[in-house]
């Protein structure tokens, strides 16, 4: 998939997570492509599978960023987290739909 960013269109790895509610994104990912993130007024809880708290996720989130598969495009605001090696993006199953 395409992450666009202003005039810039990024290449990201993508994985469609039938367990997943909200649009996630890499902290690796904001760093190394200099994506502006926002931080919330009160961190959020944002858990695994497990249903573990991911440590250093919901503090920070994104500006709505457009997604690009093919010839759809989405408008996707990211909570950023810590993530897998691999993974840029997890969206949740209901992107598809």
């Amino acid at each position: 998939m395409l992450l666009h960013d202003g005039t810039q269109r990024k290449p990201i790895k993508v994985l469609l997570d039938t367990g997943c509610s909200i649009a996630l994104i890499s902290q690796k990912t904001v760093d190394k492509w200099g994506i502006q993130k926002k931080k919330h007024k009160e961190a959020r809880t944002i858990e695994s599978f497990t249903g573990a708290t991911i440590q250093g996720a919901g503090q920070y989130y994104t500006k709505p960023l457009r997604l690009q598969h093919r010839k759809h495009f989405s408008q996707e605001v990211f909570e950023i987290s810590p993530m897998e090696e691999g993974i840029d993006v997890f969206l949740p199953f209901k992107w598809i739909e």
